[in-house]
């Protein structure tokens, strides 16, 4: 991953809303939060991630299905899941990659077709290790995009990093029931969502901001003719360009991921 990147701060959320490990049931205690300032510096670097509920019924069995893994991998990804017969897993690692790897690379190519059948995860297997997980996503004509996972028992997390400026990138997956949308919307947020799940992941991708001195704020994705744009952080009614922000939900789970140049 090179030694300009850090490893994604995680946090977890439990019912109080306070940073949880595991699933949400044992917080941190005696754990210190320094909200840092503000950054000041441009981020160039772009992310994306993907959420999967391992729980969704929609998740279950996907592996097993020829015309989506013929529609969605590459010959040598089909070879390799059926090779290391990774079921499920296997898919997960492969279709989040891609999913968070899209929303990397369209922030700066908006018009890029999602085409999962023509790009390549490589990646040393298809099966979850203990602790952080790394691989590289290849769409033609772009630079290697970065991949890393976080899993739980019920939820599995990848984030994607495109660009080579040194950034700071922190993470949070929160149960959909520990994460109710407390935060007030404003009229323009409210126009880009009308799903629980989509008021809920930008509490806590709110959450995060908090803890970098960024409160009062709004997430906005904005529409070019009939299209929406990814999501941005705006502040007086600007957007901001020194924060990099990316959303997912699925199932049960939310998550969010912020990075700051450093």
């Amino acid at each position: 991953m090179g030694q300009h990147w850090p490893a994604p701060c995680p946090r977890f959320f439990g019912a109080d809303h306070r940073p949880a490990q595991g699933n949400g049931r044992r917080i941190l205690r005696g754990t210190r939060v320094r909200c840092a300032e503000p950054a000041l510096s441009v981020v160039t670097t772009t992310i994306g991630n993907d959420l999967i509920d391992f729980r969704a019924s929609h998740n279950r069995g996907r592996a097993e299905q020829p015309r989506m893994l013929a529609r969605v991998l590459t010959a040598s990804e089909r070879t390799q899941l059926a090779d290391e017969g990774a079921g499920d897993i296997g898919f997960a690692l492969l279709w989040s990659a891609k999913e968070a790897a899209y929303k990397a690379a369209k922030k700066i190519q908006p018009a890029l077709v999602f085409a999962p059948g023509r790009w390549q995860l490589e990646c040393t297997d298809l099966a979850l290790a203990n602790g952080e997980k790394s691989g590289t996503v290849r769409i033609p004509d772009h630079p290697p995009i970065r991949v890393s996972w976080q899993h739980h028992a019920h939820w599995l997390h990848c984030i994607a990093v495109r660009g080579d400026t040194p950034t700071k990138i922190e993470h949070a997956v929160s149960a959909l029931s520990n994460c109710a949308p407390r935060a007030s919307f404003s009229e323009r947020e409210r126009d880009s969502f009308s799903r629980e799940q989509s008021a809920a992941v930008r509490t806590l991708a709110k959450q995060l901001l908090a803890q970098h001195a960024i409160s009062d704020c709004e997430i906005v994705r904005e529409r070019i003719e009939h299209r929406l744009l990814p999501p941005r952080v705006y502040s007086a009614g600007m957007a901001r360009d020194d924060v990099q922000l990316s959303l997912s939900h699925d199932g049960e789970y939310v998550a969010a991921v912020i990075a700051f140049a450093v």
